[in-house]
C-alpha cells in the first residue's frame, strides 16, 4: 500500500472520529488531539498503526476489560496520562467513561465509549493485506514447529489393507491410554485426579456421541467436489477424471462404486492407455492472504481425497442437524455461540475459550479414541486422510511435510471432526466438575451453557478450569488473548459482547481500486457502518464508490448502499419493461460469470449426476474456469430496491 492508501486510511479514521464526536459532542476537544496524535504516529511508522498497532491496543483493551482493571502495556499510543492517572493520553476522554484515573472499571461504565474504544481500535483490524515472504516463511516454519510436538500417528493410520485397519485398531479408550496418563503425570497433584477422572468420563461422553451419530455407510451419502482448489493443479482442471486413488482409500472407497457413475465407465478406464495410479497423494500449502501479521495456510487436497471427505461431511451435517447434537453444534450457523456469548457477558457465568492452531493440534491418537465406537466411520476418516504435505513457500522448511496431525484446513473432514471433539470434552469437563452422571438428561441440561463451533467454545465458567487443563492434556492450546471467563467481556463467533450489549465494532477491509472486488468489498464496509449508525464513515466510504449505485432498503437484496430512509434513486435512469410488466431502473452492480471448458470423456455424465442441475435451467458440463466478477450496468426491478 502507497503513501495515498495511508491518507485515504487516515480519512477513514477522520470520518470514525466525526461519528464518536455525535455520541460525545463535550470531547471534541479532546478527540482533535487524537486524531494529530494518530497522525503524528503514522508519519513516523506508516500503515503499521492503523493495521498492526491499534489492533493490538484493542486487544489489551479486551483483557483489561474482562479483568475489570487498566494496566500498563508499554504498546504504542498508550503512554500513561500522567503518574497519577493510569489510562493512556490518546483516547483519554473516551477511557475516562470506562475506567477511573486509576485504572478500576467504573460501576457506571459508559457502554457507548467501549464500542467506540473498540470502534477506533478495531477498525482496520480486518484489512486484506499480501503478506512480505518473511511472514509467510515464518508461518510455515511455526506450522511444522506445531506438527513436531504431535505425537506419531500409531500403524493403525498408516494400514492400506482393507481387513488389517480393524486388527491394528489400538484404541481402547482415553482412560486406558498410557499416552495421555503420561501427561497428566505433568500436571499439578491437584489437578490429576480430576483430569483422570475427566479421561474416564470423556470416554462415555465420545461412546454417547458417535453411537447418536450411527453407522456411516458411504453408498447412503453424496460424493461431490469441494469448491477449494486441489493439490494436483494449480489452475482449472478436471476434477471428475481421476489419475490416482491409493489403496488406503480404496480400502473404504471402492473406486469403482465411489468414482465412477457405473461400471461400464469404471471398466472403459481400467482398459484405457492412461491407467490410475495407486500411491498415496500428498497435499499442497497454500499461503491466503489474511491480515497484516500473516497469511492464513491451507493445504489444497487431492482431488480423490476431497471428493471422499465431501461424503462424510454430507453424513457430519445430515447426523447432527436432527436429535440432541443439533442442540449443542450447527456447522453451518454460528447463532447459538453469539446468543451464549451475550449472555454470558452479561451474567458471568458463561465463559468463551478460543483455541490456538486448533485444527494443527488435532492428533490421530485423540481421533481415534474419541471415535473407536464407531469403527466404520473411523476407519474411513484413516482411508480419507492425506499424510504428507508438500511446500514451495519457504526454503528453510522441508519440502514434504509428513503430517503426525490428524488433518489441515483444507479437509472437509477437519471442523467436523474437532468440533465433535471439543463437544466431548466440554460435556465431560462439565460433567466431571459438577460430578454428574453421564445420562442424557444431565446432557440435555447443559444446552442453554454449552456451545461449540470449530473451536470457539462457549462452556460453564465453573467447568472452566478443567475444561482448559484437558484441552492442554489432549495437545490443544488455548488461545489465553481471545478466552474470557472473568468480568463481563466475551468474544465468540464474530460477536463481542461487554455487559450483554454487543460491541463489535464495523471493519473496514479495502479501498475502492476501480476493480469489482473492491467495488463489493468497499460497499459491504459502508453498508457494515451504516447499520452500526456510523454515518460519516459510511458517507465516506459510499463516497470513494462511482454513480450508479443505488440506495435500497435495508431488506433489500439488490446490492447497493443501504438506507433506512425511503429510497428514491431519482438521479438513474428508468423504464416500464412491457416484457416483464413492470418498472425498472438501471443501476451499477458486480457479476460473477464462470465459463466451462468443454470435456471430451464420460466425466461429464458424472459432473452431471453429482451437481444435479435443475431442469429449469441451461447446464453446460466442464472444466470450471476461476470465477469472473464484473461490473456491469443493469436493469433490476424498482420493487426490489424500494422494498422494506
Amino acid at each position: 500500500m502507497s503513501k495515498c492508501h495511508v491518507r485515504e486510511l487516515s480519512n477513514v479514521y477522520e470520518a470514525i472520529f466525526k461519528d464518536a464526536l455525535y455520541a460525545f459532542p463535550t470531547l471534541g476537544a479532546e478527540f482533535e488531539k487524537d486524531l494529530t496524535r494518530l497522525k503524528v504516529l503514522v508519519e513516523r511508522r506508516g500503515l503499521r498503526v492503523y493495521l498492526a498497532d491499534l489492533p493490538a491496543v484493542g486487544k489489551h483493551l479486551d483483557r483489561c476489560l474482562a479483568g475489570g482493571q487498566y494496566i500498563l502495556s508499554g504498546l504504542p499510543l498508550t503512554k500513561r496520562f500522567s503518574g497519577r492517572v493510569v489510562i493512556p493520553k490518546f483516547l483519554r476522554g473516551l477511557y475516562l467513561l470506562v475506567f477511573h484515573e486509576s485504572g478500576s472499571l467504573r460501576e457506571d461504565c459508559n457502554v457507548e465509549a467501549v464500542f467506540f474504544l473498540r470502534q477506533i481500535l478495531y477498525a482496520a483490524k480486518k484489512a486484506v493485506y499480501a503478506c512480505s515472504f518473511d511472514k509467510t516463511e515464518s508461518e510455515v516454519l511455526e506450522f511444522v514447529e506445531t506438527d513436531a510436538q504431535l505425537p506419531e500417528p500409531e500403524s493403525y493410520w498408516n494400514a492400506v489393507n482393507p481387513s488389517l485397519p480393524v486388527a491394528l485398531m489400538p484404541y481402547r479408550g482415553f482412560g486406558n491410554s498410557s499416552l495421555l496418563k503420561e501427561r497428566i503425570g505433568l500436571l499439578e497433584p491437584h489437578l490429576r485426579h480430576d483430569v483422570s477422572l475427566f479421561l474416564t468420563m470423556l470416554d462415555k461422553v465420545s461412546n454417547l456421541v458417535t453411537t447418536t451419530l450411527g453407522v456411516y455407510d458411504p453408498a447412503e451419502w453424496r460424493f461431490r467436489h469441494g469448491p477449494g482448489a486441489i493439490a494436483e493443479a494449480v489452475g482449472p482442471s478436471n476434477k471428475y477424471s481421476w489419475t490416482n486413488w491409493s489403496e488406503s482409500l480404496e480400502s473404504e472407497y471402492p473406486l469403482a462404486d465411489c468414482g465412477f457413475h457405473n461400471f461400464a465407465s469404471w471398466a472403459d478406464k481400467c482398459n484405457a492407455s492412461t491407467q490410475i495410479g495407486f500411491s498415496e497423494p500428498s497435499s499442497r500449502l497454500v499461503a491466503v492472504p489474511k491480515t497484516y501479521s500473516g497469511p492464513r495456510l491451507i493445504a489444497a487436497e487431492p482431488s480423490e481425497h476431497q471428493w471422499c471427505q465431501q461424503n462424510s461431511w454430507n453424513y457430519f451435517c445430515s447426523r447432527t442437524s436432527s436429535g440432541w447434537l443439533g442442540r449443542f453444534v450447527t456447522f453451518r450457523d454460528q447463532s447459538r455461540n453469539q446468543l451464549l456469548c451475550c449472555r454470558g457477558s452479561e451474567t458471568g457465568s458463561t465463559a468463551t475459550v478460543d483455541l490456538s492452531a486448533a485444527s494443527d493440534r488435532v492428533t490421530c491418537h485423540v481421533v481415534g479414541q474419541y471415535f473407536r465406537s464407531n469403527p466404520k466411520l473411523l476407519s474411513c476418516l484413516r482411508a480419507s486422510r492425506t499424510r504428507s504435505v508438500r511446500q514451495n513457500l519457504a526454503p528453510r522448511a522441508p519440502e514434504t511435510v509428513e503430517l503426525r496431525k490428524f488433518s489441515t484446513m483444507g479437509s472437509a473432514n477437519t471442523f467436523p471432526v474437532e468440533t465433535l471433539i471439543f463437544l466431548g470434552v466440554a460435556l465431560a469437563s462439565v460433567l466431571v466438575s459438577r460430578k454428574l452422571r453421564c445420562t442424557l438428561q444431565n446432557i440435555l441440561e447443559l444446552t442453554e451453557e454449552v456451545a461449540v463451533f470449530g473451536d470457539d467454545i462457549v462452556i460453564p465458567s465453573d467447568s472452566r478450569e478443567l475444561f482448559v487443563e484437558a484441552l492442554e492434556v489432549l495437545y490443544f492450546k488455548v488461545n489465553t488473548q481471545k478466552s474470557f471467563w472473568t468480568g463481563r467481556f466475551r468474544e465468540s463467533c464474530g460477536v463481542d459482547s461487554f455487559r450483554g450489549v454487543n460491541v463489535t465494532p464495523a471493519y473496514w477491509k479495502c479501498f475502492y481500486d476501480g476493480g469489482p472486488e473492491s467495488l463489493a468489498s468497499v460497499t459491504e464496509s459502508a453498508n457494515n457502518f451504516y447499520k452500526k449508525w456510523l454515518l460519516n464513515t459510511s458517507g465516506y466510504l459510499a463516497s470513494t464508490l462511482p454513480g450508479y449505485i443505488p440506495r435500497v432498503a435495508m431488506s433489500s437484496g439488490i446490492a447497493g448502499l443501504k438506507s433506512r430512509l425511503p429510497v428514491s434513486n431519482n438521479g438513474f435512469p428508468r423504464r416500464y419493461n412491457r416484457h416483464l410488466h413492470r418498472d425498472e431502473i438501471r443501476v451499477l452492480t458486480t457479476i460473477a460469470s464462470q465459463r466451462r471448458i468443454a470435456t471430451n470423456d464420460d466425466t461429464a455424465l458424472l459432473q452431471y449426476f453429482t451437481e444435479e442441475p435443475s431442469p429449469d435451467n441451461i447446464w453446460v458440463h466442464g472444466v470450471p474456469q476461476r470465477p469472473r466478477l464484473q461490473k456491469k450496468l443493469r436493469w433490476v426491478p424498482e420493487e426490489l430496491v424500494t422494498a422494506q
